[in-house]
């Protein structure tokens, strides 16, 4: 995990293990755990054209489709660069989310980014995006070809 902490503090080992709640929450399918580690004001994005969060009982209902439309999940984060200021840290990497829908193992390879805001000695998920790669954009081109 690579660390950009314009002030110099590092804060990669407290960042790292919010990240590991968030992922032991989401591949238990624990929405009262992602909830307790989730900023009042979060808002975000998933891969599906639908998937936009607005507010707490946005993302509870996002959670609950999450977690209704596959029989087990797991999340895993690849490389992440992360950044803060005070009481603020941002990070994007690699992720992985692999589930068991209708009997069938699939495996999504996507980015997420992630801002995090400390409140009471706490870091909290102010904001998340998730996001599969244009599969019909060639690598080594900026635009997907027509």
């Amino acid at each position: 995990m690579k660390n950009n902490m314009p002030n110099g503090i590092d804060y990669r080992a407290e960042i790292v293990a919010a990240l590991d709640k968030y992922k032991i929450a989401y591949s238990k399918k624990d929405s009262s755990m992602l909830l307790a580690t989730t900023d009042e004001g979060f808002f975000g994005f998933g891969s599906g054209p639908d998937e936009r969060v607005d507010n707490i009982d946005e993302l509870k209902r996002q959670l609950h489709r999450d977690f209704a439309q596959c029989e087990d999940l797991d999340i895993d984060f690849g490389p992440m660069a992360v950044a803060g200021d005070g009481n603020v840290a941002w990070c994007a990497g690699d992720c992985i989310i692999s589930a068991t829908v209708g009997g069938e193992r699939m495996r999504l390879r996507g980015r997420m980014t992630v801002v995090l805001r400390k409140a009471d000695g706490k870091w909290l998920f102010a904001h998340t995006h998730f996001s599969v790669p244009d599969r019909e954009q060639s690598e080594g081109q900026s635009f997907p070809e027509t």
